[in-house]
């Protein structure tokens, strides 16, 4: 029974720092990771960083509902959930009592200090120098729950997500920086924009209602959005090309237009969302696994869907660049 229960904290705690998305994460960190180790870089090392990634973004999402609950302007008493969207499950483990809300800040607490122990770990490895990926990164995600809803958000992602977890990985494991994975990371960084941005087009009739300034907004219609959305991957795409071009990168990296259907297919279902939501979406094999699907509830499934489909397409992105730079090392 107690087992039981153990199982069963561990799971709403997965939920509650929105454990689907922490495969963004693993496939950034597995593309610096790939290219320091072909480098000679210091595995250990690497994991150690993967825990400090993984920790410090489970504290980012769970500090982001905190904050917002307990900042928001509406008054508990006076309906505070129409401020809240569910369809993401947004605070939604604070309001059928799974957690307090004094829990929620406890756990974001315990997680934020965790990561900052293993930050300690390599500063004592490497000094200060490794303070320009640390402090700029912590600050971005402490700031992101406020300057987020400001119209930063994909901002904010780009920066964390591309150069400083690229940079720091790579310093890490090799004690130095490297412009080639600087380069690559352009592309992955704009894929994690591309992820959250298509995140804000699920949430653009909520953030309406709200005020909510994000990208999507500044674009003033949904379909304004959408075209940017694509126009974010395709650049993912360019980048690559560009570089491979200029014989930065070899041509095995043109393999990542191999996953360029699931962006087509990406792009048909957001078209869907925006002139017939209601139209139920068939399966189809270009959306990758989506089985994560199956552990939300019915009122979110839709919303995950179109999650999972993004990331999926950030997730075979990524897997192709680790086997272009593998092939580039051994042929």
């Amino acid at each position: 029974m107690q087992f039981s229960s153990f199982t069963c904290v561990l799971k709403n705690l997965f939920i509650a720092v929105r454990g689907y998305s922490l495969l963004i994460s693993f496939t950034s960190w597995l593309v610096a990771f790939l290219y320091s180790f072909l480098h000679k870089g210091n595995v250990f090392y690497g994991f150690i960083s993967l825990i400090g990634i993984l920790l410090l973004h489970m504290a980012t999402n769970i500090f982001d509902d905190t904050v917002d609950y307990t900042f928001t302007k509406i008054d508990i008493d006076k309906n505070l959930k129409k401020d809240f969207n569910f369809q993401k499950g947004k605070c939604e483990l604070i309001f059928n009592n799974t957690f307090t809300i004094k829990e929620f800040w406890i756990f974001s607490f315990i997680l934020f200090f965790l990561s900052f122990i293993i930050s300690c770990y390599f500063l004592n490895i490497y000094g200060l120098e490794l303070l320009k990926i640390i402090f700029p990164t912590v600050i971005l995600c402490l700031l992101y729950p406020k300057l987020g809803c400001l119209g930063f958000g994909e901002l904010i992602v780009a920066l964390i997500f591309s150069p400083l977890l690229y940079l720091g990985v790579n310093y890490v494991m090799t004690g130095h920086y490297s412009l080639e994975i600087l380069l690559i990371s352009i592309s992955t960084g704009l894929l994690s924009v591309a992820i959250l941005h298509n995140h804000m087009l699920l949430d653009y009739n909520y953030d309406e209602l709200n005020r909510k300034t994000t990208l999507c907004r500044l674009c003033k219609t949904k379909q304004n959005a959408l075209y940017l959305l694509e126009i974010i991957i395709l650049l993912a795409y360019i980048n690559i090309t560009i570089l491979v071009i200029f014989k930065h990168l070899t041509i095995y990296y043109l393999l990542v237009y191999l996953s360029m259907p699931t962006a087509i297919v990406l792009f048909k279902i957001m078209k869907i969302h925006i002139n017939n939501p209601s139209q139920k979406i068939k399966y189809n094999i270009f959306m990758g696994n989506i089985n994560d699907i199956n552990n939300v509830p019915e009122s979110q499934k839709d919303f995950i869907l179109k999650f999972l489909i993004m990331r999926n397409l950030m997730n075979y992105f990524t897997l192709l660049v680790c086997i272009a730079m593998v092939l580039s090392c051994i042929l």
